[in-house]
Formats: C-alpha cells, sequence, structure tokens
C-alpha cells in the first residue's frame, strides 16, 4: 500500500512538472526566433546563444518574490545571456510562444520593460537598482482569468512594444502568475520570462521605478488571492507591480 502511494505520488509530481510552461519560441512580425528550450539548450555544449534568457533545466515556478530568481528565471543569475537579441519598432508587437500552459493555473498576465545600460543587454542582470517598468497587463475578464486566454489561444501572448520609449537595448519581462493555490503565504506561482531586445523608432520617454526583486511582496494583495471566491472577488482582483506606466504610447 505505501509502495503504491509513492509512485501514485510521483507520478502526479511528475504530471505537475511536466505541465509547467516555457517560452521556446517568440515571432516578430512574421519572422519565429529561437527563445530558450529547456529540454535541449542547458545540455547543449557550448551553450547556444538565445534571445529568451536561459533557465535551469527545469520548466518550474518561482515561489518567493524576494528571491534573486524573480528577475528572470529560475538560477538566471548563474546563467549569462550571450550578445544576442531580437529587434523590435517601438509600437511593433513581440508574441510569446508558450510550449504549454494549463488550463486552471488562473492568474494575470504580467509584462515589464527595463533599458539596459550599455548598447546591449549581455551583461545587464536587471537585479538592481529600479529600472523596469509596467509596460501591459492582462488580468480577468468575462468570466476568464488572461492565463486561461493564453492557454485557450495557442499557448501564445502578444506583447504590445510602447511607441515613445526611446530607442536601444531592452529587457522584457512576460510573466504568468499562476495562483490557484495562492490563498496561503507561499502559495503564488511565479513564471518570469525575459527576453533581450533591440527597440527602434519611438520617442524620448525613459520609464522605470520598479525592482526585481522588490516590488512585489508575498503578502500584497494581487499575490496572496483566493481565485475561488467567485466572479466578484475576481473582477476586483488588483495585480501585484502597480498600475501599467502612464504615457507610454
Amino acid at each position: 500500500m505505501l509502495l503504491t502511494s509513492l509512485v501514485i505520488a510521483a507520478a502526479s509530481l511528475a504530471v505537475e512538472v511536466a505541465a509547467h510552461g516555457y517560452v521556446p519560441q517568440i515571432k516578430i512580425g512574421s519572422q519565429y526566433i529561437a527563445g530558450w528550450d529547456v529540454n535541449t539548450d542547458g545540455y547543449t555544449t557550448p551553450q547556444p546563444l538565445r534571445v529568451v534568457r536561459p533557465t535551469k533545466p527545469d520548466s518550474g515556478f518561482i515561489s518567493d518574490p524576494s528571491s534573486g530568481d524573480i528577475t528572470c528565471s529560475i538560477g538566471n543569475s548563474k546563467l549569462p545571456p550571450g550578445p544576442i537579441s531580437a529587434t523590435v519598432a517601438a509600437g511593433g508587437s513581440v508574441t510569446m510562444l508558450w510550449n504549454t500552459w494549463p488550463l486552471g493555473h488562473f492568474g494575470p498576465v504580467l509584462n515589464y520593460m527595463a533599458k539596459c545600460p550599455t548598447s546591449n543587454c549581455s551583461t545587464f542582470k536587471g537585479d538592481t537598482g529600479s529600472p523596469w517598468f509596467k509596460i501591459q497587463q492582462d488580468v480577468y475578464a468575462n468570466g476568464v482569468w488572461a492565463s486561461d486566454t493564453l492557454a485557450n489561444n495557442n499557448h501564445s501572448y502578444t506583447v504590445n512594444i510602447p511607441s515613445k520609449i526611446s530607442p536601444g537595448s531592452y529587457l522584457l519581462r512576460h510573466e504568468n502568475l499562476a495562483l490557484h493555490g495562492a490563498s496561503n503565504v507561499g502559495g503564488a506561482q511565479f513564471y518570469p520570462v525575459c527576453v533581450q531586445l533591440t527597440v527602434t523608432g519611438g520617442g524620448s520617454l525613459n520609464p522605470s521605478g520598479l525592482s526585481f526583486p522588490g516590488t512585489y511582496k508575498a503578502t500584497d494583495p494581487g499575490i496572496l488571492f483566493n481565485v475561488y471566491q467567485g466572479d466578484a472577488a475576481n473582477k476586483a482582483y488588483v495585480a501585484p507591480g502597480g498600475p501599467v506606466y502612464t504615457g507610454l504610447n
């Protein structure tokens, strides 16, 4: 009986891990660009250069918003990116193509950017100071959480790049925040993904003000939240990270 229970528990864990998503590809215009594939890229020597920053060879979540991993991914600080970026025009868009995302991992989809201090982002971790600003978010609408909308849209989500930001090198921080276990402190699951971009055109706006880690707290009402309270409560949900930066477009 004990052995059977252990086997069932292990199988359940394997299914849960397998269900967690990552971004092996992005799309800008009609161009598909390789992201980070956790099944192959972390095991390849030399490590391939990807516009999506690498993560450890799994697709698990971050549970502690004060962790250094919250900036871009699990183990990001130990896996330096290479000098590579994807070019996108200000006012254009980047579509994040997840390999999968499970229905029922209810929560918002949040998007931030940070301008890199040099001509490329290869040495910029984005984990100190407050270089980040929120550019877009989707939360709960028409009885559906943004995460389920993403899942039902072929596991894809389109991020709109602000039209008035100044040209240059940026990190795009795209995040799924799963709240299905977030009624207790530490139950929220963070899935951040960072993309190295070169933004062309644009204006003169240079926003900032948010930090990762630092902006999120485990007890924030948008992180410690029970998604099963009903439609009225979900409609009243306020995402962490504050509002979208004003005047971006």
